[in-house]
């Protein structure tokens, strides 16, 4: 079983929302978000303790690639899995807690843990598509 605390579990939360919006909305320092500032989402990186994930953008379908498997899941199960959790997120009074409708989810495309390993500077590495140079960054 898989617990964690609100900040942890928000990490998981913002991977699911942001492949279920297949969008970046980009705010000001008031964290308010700024109109027009949109940038699609051509991928997520993410490593795990059993290796590195691509979670790839096509349409209406999320691919998932790593350790030679490849995964699709309809956006939609991020969007609800991403609903839900923020859902028990907020209603959740202990200081660590687990979410087994998520954690199966979690599982079935290959996210193990909560946060990303402790030598990994960051949980997760989006690359978009900047229209203002029509280029995907490398």
């Amino acid at each position: 079983m898989i617990t964690g605390n609100k900040g942890e579990w928000s990490e998981i939360y913002a991977l699911f929302k942001l492949l279920g919006d297949k969008q970046l909305f980009l705010g000001n320092k008031d964290i308010e978000k700024l109109e027009g500032l949109v940038y699609p989402i051509i991928k997520i990186l993410r490593t795990e303790n059993n290796g590195n994930f691509e979670y790839s953008i096509q349409d209406e379908i999320i691919l998932i690639s790593g350790n030679e498997e490849v995964l699709k899941i309809p956006i939609s199960d991020f969007k609800d899995k991403a609903l839900f959790l923020l859902n028990a997120i907020k209603q959740n009074k202990e200081r660590t807690f687990s979410v087994p409708e998520i954690e199966e989810f979690m599982q079935s495309i290959n996210c193990i843990s909560l946060k990303a390993s402790s030598t990994a500077k960051t949980d997760i590495t989006i690359v978009i598509h900047d229209q203002r140079t029509n280029q995907q960054p490398t």
